[in-house]
């Protein structure tokens, strides 16, 4: 395979007139979702990992969350519906003579998150976990009057003899035609809109100010110089008195978002909006019972959140790819998407070009070998760089399972902040 390399002499994005960005905060439920099924896989991953000495195929990257009921008043309130996460995907469930018990790897998993997420949430009460998991391999396996044994879909989720096990420990083939895209570096405000996200949801922010719930949302804008700040920043009940107690904890938080901005755009008109739809007079505030409206009726979905990168870039190419919760093994969705990440902030690194990196794959390619990656610069090079990109192209692929075995570390440690 060779890397096709080419130039749009676009100009940077921190010098175009108009950009908007947006990040979905981890309380958030597309964000809770995309965490979830990550965190799943990983850990599903590691348990194959030490107990067989190889991942074994699943997926889970359409798990979805139906939100509960809760009251909510001045000074605390009440859950009155359950949370429910649904698990849809695969699991491998056997191996050789060994039922394997994914449901409970699964359900430690989520509930483990949410006592992270949602402290003041009594799980057992108001969390339910609905098993819609199932084994079926999938289209590829035609039945006729010869033996169909060597059809490496059947028993595609199960391994109970050496030709199962070699089939799921030599899966390094793509498992799909799909196209992921990436880009280094990140704009400003790209890294605003995030560090805003991050500083309100960390551990010491939390800690100087426990009201502050954890379904954020930030939408960013630069109109040529002007940066405007859309921010939706639910409080906890419990930890507020009263209207004013509401809005004076508010304006605290409008001017730590407005300082991060400082650190980013120091000469630039700055105009924040802070849960915009408030209205005091009908007492319609964003103010939850355990910090996100997860716990009244809002749903999530995986691949609705934040992109690799952590935001949503309306502004550049990105792909729609989902990749939380895929296999991260052979599922190019997945897999590609992390190598061109990597390969894309090894480039600007190395060379100081802002670039894209497109990677295209056919199912039943080799990860190795894809159909097609592809990298647009902003400016031209010499053959001899373009030779260089190329090689570190093909050495990133020929380490993918490296990049596997990040990625399944990463998730287990996803959304600490």
């Amino acid at each position: 395979m060779e890397t096709f390399i080419y130039v749009n002499k676009k100009i940077n994005i921190d010098d175009t007139l108009f950009e908007v960005v947006e990040t979905k905060g981890k309380g958030h439920p597309d964000n809770i979702c995309d965490t979830l099924s990550e965190k799943i896989s990983a850990t599903y991953s590691q348990y194959c990992l030490k107990h067989y000495g190889v991942i074994l195929r699943h997926m889970i990257d359409k798990l979805s969350i139906i939100g509960g009921g809760s009251k909510v008043k001045f000074g605390g309130g009440e859950m009155i519906a359950p949370i429910k996460v649904l698990v849809n995907g695969r699991f491998t469930d056997r191996f050789k003579n060994e039922k394997i018990d994914y449901m409970s790897i699964i359900t430690k998993t989520i509930k483990d998150y949410f006592k992270e997420l949602f402290p003041l949430l009594n799980i057992e009460k108001y969390l339910e976990i609905v098993d819609n998991t199932h084994h079926n391999e999938g289209p590829g396996v035609v039945y006729n009057d010869k033996d169909t044994t060597k059809n490496e879909r059947k028993k595609f989720f199960e391994v109970v003899n050496k030709t199962d096990f070699s089939r799921h420990n030599n899966h390094f083939r793509c498992n799909d035609t799909s196209t992921t895209v990436s880009y280094y570096p990140m704009s400003e405000l790209e890294k605003t809109v995030l560090e805003i996200e991050m500083t309100l949801n960390s551990k010491e922010y939390k800690n100087k100010y426990p009201w502050t719930g954890n379904d954020i949302k930030i939408m960013g804008m630069r109109k040529d110089k002007k940066i405007e700040i859309t921010a939706c920043v639910p409080l906890i009940s419990l930890y507020v008195k009263n209207i004013d107690d509401y809005i004076n904890k508010l304006n605290l938080i409008k001017k730590d978002i407005y300082n991060i901005i400082l650190n980013h755009f120091t000469n630039n008109p700055i105009e924040i909006f802070l849960n915009t739809r408030d209205n005091y007079k009908n007492n319609d505030m964003y103010m939850t019972l355990i910090g996100s409206a997860v716990e009244s009726g809002d749903e999530g979905a995986v691949g609705r959140g934040n992109r690799s990168r952590g935001v949503i870039p309306f502004s550049r190419h990105f792909s729609m790819e989902a990749s939380c919760g895929k296999n991260p093994v052979y599922h190019t969705g997945k897999l590609f998407t992390a190598l061109g990440d990597q390969i894309s902030k090894m480039i600007y690194d190395k060379y100081n070009l802002e670039n894209i990196v497109y990677c295209t794959s056919r199912m039943g390619d080799s990860i190795q070998n894809p159909w097609n990656i592809s990298i647009e610069l902003n400016q031209e090079i010499t053959n001899e760089i373009k030779e260089e990109i190329n090689n570190l192209v093909i050495k990133q692929l020929n380490k993918h399972y490296e990049i596997t075995k990040k990625i399944i570390n990463q998730a287990i440690k996803v959304n600490n902040y």
